[in-house]
């Protein structure tokens, strides 16, 4: 589809990023509470608007959080948190998704988010779906400028996703933030 092979094309308009974590977070609270997964919430970058589409946005976090409650064992945690990063002198946000999961084989860091690659042949077997949500929320985050990385210290361990997005530079300029779609029942 146009997402894996990168020919999305994207209606950029300014969004709360935050927002759209918010939203994530809603439609998976179901994952979460069936495992008694503890959910640790801290959004406090004060730069959280990008041009972006509000949806596709959404759909990067959904998959991530599908992700980690996934892999993490029952009664387990993650935490979603979000911080202001500086490239250069243009500001980016960055949202971190840490579990407390099976973690990742050093190994099979570098394929990842290659589609069809859990990691580890087993996986597929025990956990099910096709490997694809974390192909589709890179791509998603590069068509949005930024970049998607994953972190573990071994098998285990669990795992951080991070997902880094270019902010936008005023976000308190008049006009500049339009309201996400749905934001409304977060409030």
């Amino acid at each position: 589809n146009r997402i894996i092979h990168g020919k999305l094309t994207l209606q950029r308009v300014p969004v709360d990023l935050h927002a759209c974590v918010r939203q994530a977070l809603e439609v998976s609270r179901g994952d979460f509470e069936a495992k008694h997964l503890e959910l640790n919430v801290a959004l406090e970058a004060e730069r959280h608007q990008v041009l972006g589409e509000a949806a596709r946005l959404r759909q990067v976090f959904w998959n991530l959080l599908k992700n980690a409650a996934k892999f993490t064992p029952a009664r387990g945690r993650v935490t979603v948190r979000s911080r202001n990063l500086t490239d250069g002198g243009e500001p980016w946000i960055a949202v971190e998704v840490v579990d407390s999961g099976i973690g990742i084989e050093p190994a099979a860091l570098a394929k990842i988010f290659d589609p069809f690659e859990q990691g580890n042949p087993d996986l597929g077997r025990r956990y099910g779906g096709l490997g694809l949500g974390l192909t589709i929320a890179r791509n998603l985050v590069e068509t949005h400028g930024g970049q998607l990385r994953a972190a573990s210290a071994g098998p285990g361990q669990g795992a951080t996703f991070t997902a880094e997005l270019p902010a936008l530079s005023h976000p308190d300029a008049p006009g500049e933030l339009a309201p996400t779609p749905g934001a409304e029942s977060q409030r």
